[in-house]
């Protein structure tokens, strides 16, 4: 097995190898954006609540405040 260890955060945290140079690509921001504003009307099977809802609920999903 390699040695390695996880990264700091609980939120998407990952297992980095020794040399590994995890980095945001260029571009990565704007794709995000672009992908979110797409995929806003399909739904999809949340794991939060246990329904089929689109993207743009999914907020008030995990916020129900």
């Amino acid at each position: 097995m390699s040695d390695g260890k996880w990264s700091g955060g609980t939120n998407n945290r990952h297992w980095e190898r020794p040399g590994s140079h995890v980095r945001n690509l260029e571009g990565d921001a704007e794709r995000s954006s672009r992908l979110a504003a797409e995929m806003a009307a399909v739904p999809f099977l949340c794991d939060t609540c246990g329904q089929m809802h689109p993207l743009a609920e999914h907020r008030q999903c995990r916020n129900p405040t």
